[in-house]
């Protein structure tokens, strides 16, 4: 399974999840993407393993703690780090959001 089929599975239950850009009408939703991926293992010349580090963001009108420990929760289940969060507000929307970073370290398939 892809890295975003892992990430989308693993966070519908709690959310609308998007990659990158989300279109629907819902006021509490996630996304993410990729925004650094490289070699986690090198060995006889051959990639061994991946380091995926993702970021993910938690959009709400209201208290996003519920939601964020959901999510800590379930990518921690598929193997997932992470590595920092930083809050934000929008005044002109009155939206809340955090932002997650993760980081995965898979073997290649």
């Amino acid at each position: 399974m892809s890295v975003n089929s892992t990430i989308i599975n693993a966070l519908k239950p709690y959310a609308p999840v998007a990659f990158h850009h989300y279109t629907g009408s819902e006021t509490t939703y996630i996304t993410f993407f990729t925004y650094n991926e490289r070699s986690g293992l090198i060995a006889d010349d051959d990639e061994k393993s991946t380091i995926y580090s993702i970021q993910v963001d938690l959009y709400s009108k209201g208290n996003l703690e519920t939601l964020e420990q959901q999510v800590k929760d379930a990518l921690k289940e598929h193997g997932f780090r992470r590595t920092w969060a930083m809050e934000l507000y929008d005044i002109s929307t009155k939206t809340y959001r955090k932002n997650l970073s993760f980081r995965l370290n898979k073997q290649v398939e």
